[in-house]
């Protein structure tokens, strides 16, 4: 299949769509996606997507990022507010992340904060105490 292809006229699905920023680029602002979006370029201001945020390993975000998932092996410097967050091993986060679920892969690096969305956080008594009573 081309990038020209006009035999077809069934349009890619929300969730097949990425928008790809390359390194060397820069943009600033509110930026709005209804995809995915990888970053290697740069990026000052708020990103709102309904898939994936991916900012690779060239990529650079200062501000908000409002998403399904944000996979970090860059650098990003702000807040997100996701489902899921992942900091791959040459990523870095700085700030706060609001999230459901949260991995940071060996020599990944977080600063910052976090706030767990689905509830209270556990502490390590509390949560012993509740497998002793169920388990």
């Amino acid at each position: 299949m081309g990038i020209f292809n006009k035999g077809s006229n069934s349009k890619p699905t929300d969730s097949s769509r990425t928008t790809i920023i390359s390194e060397g680029s820069f943009i600033s602002g509110e930026l709005k996606f209804k995809g995915s979006v990888h970053i290697d370029g740069e990026v000052e201001g708020s990103i709102m997507c309904e898939n994936v945020v991916t900012v690779g390993k060239n990529g650079k975000v200062r501000g908000k990022i409002s998403a399904e998932k944000i996979i970090i092996n860059g650098y990003v410097e702000g807040n997100a507010d996701c489902n899921s967050v992942e900091i791959l091993s040459g990523g870095k986060f700085t700030g706060e992340i609001t999230y459901n679920e949260i991995t940071i892969e060996p020599k990944g690096i977080f600063e910052g904060t976090v706030k767990l969305k689905t509830g209270k956080i556990k502490s390590i008594k509390e949560a012993k105490e509740e497998n002793e009573a169920t388990g």
